[in-house]
């Protein structure tokens, strides 16, 4: 192990599930290094999960999109929230009740979810976690959908996880739990640098590493000396070049914007349009229905028919040959038969 490594290694956080006698050892996660500090393991049980598609946001502007992205699921202002990074992907785990310490940020906590081994195939998983169970979907090397349960899911909810990320559920049951152990975290996270910080602790500890350095190498400064007037030389000729260059930088900077608006507006183009469904919707039932009202809020579409019978299982049974309308319940009125469907996620709108 090298000098890096055996430096990096005082710094491992000592992690810890909440909700336990840290004293008792199934309370230890990972036992950290000296100087690490301590790191709570929040049960999946007590976490809310999203997730914000970041991958059109510049790099460098990433770090806000998320923290922004997060303000709109936290509960309360006193919700804590985790932000990890997988290609562009911030998943976000909501901590909704956290002690005072965590929600001020004097500790550092991560969620479960993170300690468990993606699968190396893609497709939905059935994990038994510290408390219940989560069913995962993964695809592509990412968590695109996160559910957890109390107890095993029954058939029923588990189609309905399923269906939720756009995946056929037919007759599916669900699979036994798997237990997993714990795992290094599958998520990139940005580190605190903060004095009193165990990643501020490694900073001071380089930073000494790199002042002793410094001094053992302090008889060649003198040698040095005469480096320094042509280092002023090339700052003014830097100045110079960077001055030439800031309108490149703006325009740059422009381009971007532009092309991060290019992109959210191509996605207010997803799905399915109004008048496509209208058409499959009318063209499945028998001829004289006529479309009365039309309502689409997110993933649901309501749909008041008229001039048909007052059977609401014909109407079901048209659209069970088309997997994006057949999650659909009818419900007779005085005017006709109201339609409810619930949109697969691709076919939701912005």
């Amino acid at each position: 192990m090298n000098l890096r490594k055996q430096l990096a290694a005082l710094f491992l956080p000592t992690r810890r599930l909440t909700g336990t006698d840290p004293e008792l050892p199934a309370a230890l996660v990972q036992q950290g290094g000296a100087l690490g500090g301590q790191q709570w393991v929040v049960p999946r049980a007590e976490c809310q999960y999203r997730q914000a598609d970041l991958s059109a946001v510049p790099q460098r502007q990433r770090a806000a999109a998320a923290r922004l992205a997060a303000t709109r699921y936290q509960p309360s202002p006193e919700a804590a929230v985790h932000i990890a990074w997988r290609r562009g992907i911030a998943h976000l785990w909501i901590w909704t009740m956290p002690p005072a310490a965590v929600a001020s940020g004097e500790q550092r906590w991560i969620p479960e979810s993170l300690l468990r081994a993606p699968p190396e195939t893609d497709g939905p998983r059935l994990l038994q976690l510290v408390r219940g169970c989560e069913g995962q979907i993964w695809e592509g090397g990412q968590l695109l959908q996160s559910q957890w349960w109390p107890a095993p899911p029954d058939a029923d909810a588990w189609q309905r996880f399923l269906r939720a990320g756009g995946l056929e559920s037919g007759a599916a049951v669900p699979p036994h739990p798997e237990s997993l152990p714990w795992s290094a975290s599958w998520g990139e996270g940005g580190r605190d640098w903060l004095p009193g910080s165990a990643n501020g602790r490694e900073r001071l500890a380089w930073l000494a590493l790199g002042a002793l350095f410094a001094v053992a190498l302090g008889w060649q400064l003198a040698g040095l000396a005469r480096w320094g007037l042509a280092s002023a030389g090339l700052a003014a000729e830097l100045d110079r070049t960077r001055a030439e260059m800031a309108p490149v930088l703006a325009a740059r900077e422009r381009a971007e914007a532009a092309q991060a608006e290019a992109e959210r507006l191509r996605g207010l183009q997803a799905g399915t349009s109004d008048y496509e469904l209208a058409a499959r919707i009318v063209a499945a039932q028998p001829e004289g229905i006529r479309v009365h009202a039309w309502k689409r809020d997110s993933g649901n579409l309501g749909v008041l028919l008229g001039g048909g019978g007052a059977d609401p299982r014909k109407y079901v049974a048209a659209y069970a040959g088309q997997p994006d309308l057949a999650d659909v319940s009818a419900t007779p009125l005085g005017s006709g038969m109201e339609l409810n469907f619930k949109l697969p996620k691709g076919e939701a709108k912005p």
